[in-house]
């Protein structure tokens, strides 16, 4: 494919009418709230607009699909734990801990081993292809090394959302080469992490951290790593 080159200042009016009256509009109009009348005046108006050639180029650009399948995107909505107000089914709950002791997972670095006296205990997703995963890290260092009441186990699944099979000796490649993973790693070969609670939680991205309380096994937050920091304080307060 040839090079796009730079955008146009008639690409950029381009993206700015699309962002501004059809992304920012519609992206919240799913399901019972769609309105088809004002999608197809907005559709047409849009392509009244712009030069087809123009519009061609920022939809190449921008890897959007068909007009019908962008529709359907819309109409479909995000995923539900991207919607205002969701709740995880397992926050506030006792969840079944005893998957951690039995497996089976490959073994990359740390040990799983005290995590049922400790003070709070994060089990966290990633993969090597994730790169806000990656951010993480060090964050995730730091903690492990000053808090030792707090364990940190962390499970990779590359194939976490496809199930496709896991290169083991890849991602231990990928993790010796990181000076910035000075906790428990291990590589969830059989989706026994996955499938005990990463799908039962629903919050279906990466990376994903679950703040539990060993003592009675109640999850008290789960999201992304980067965002710990308060419920972190507001767990260590339950514990």
């Amino acid at each position: 494919m040839a090079s796009l080159g730079p955008e146009t200042q008639a690409e950029l009016a381009v993206k700015a009418d699309f962002q501004t009256n059809i992304w920012a509009v519609f992206q919240e109009l799913y399901e019972d709230k769609w309105d088809q009348g004002r999608w197809n005046a907005a559709v047409a108006r849009f392509k009244a607009a712009h030069d087809p050639a123009v519009v061609q180029r920022f939809w190449a650009r921008a890897k959007l699909p068909a007009w019908d399948a962008l529709e359907a995107q819309f109409r479909k909505g995000p995923p539900p734990f991207l919607r205002p107000g969701w709740r995880s089914p397992l926050l506030g709950k006792r969840v079944d801990l005893q998957w951690i002791d039995r497996g089976p997972f490959e073994h990359v670095k740390g040990s799983i081993d005290g995590w049922r006296d400790a003070r709070l205990l994060i089990i966290e997703f990633w993969a090597t292809w994730c790169r806000p995963c990656l951010a993480v890290f060090r964050d995730l260092s730091a903690l492990a090394r000053t808090r030792p009441d707090i364990k940190i186990i962390t499970f990779n699944s590359e194939g976490i959302f496809t199930n496709a099979a896991i290169d083991v000796a890849a991602v231990k490649r990928f993790v010796s080469k990181r000076d910035d993973m000075d906790y428990p790693v291990y590589i969830d070969t059989q989706r026994v992490a996955v499938n005990s609670i990463f799908q039962p939680g629903q919050n279906l991205s990466i990376p994903l951290a679950f703040i539990i309380t060993p003592k009675d096994g109640v999850v008290r937050w789960i999201g992304n790593p980067e965002d710990m920091a308060a419920p972190l304080e507001k767990a260590l307060n339950a514990a």
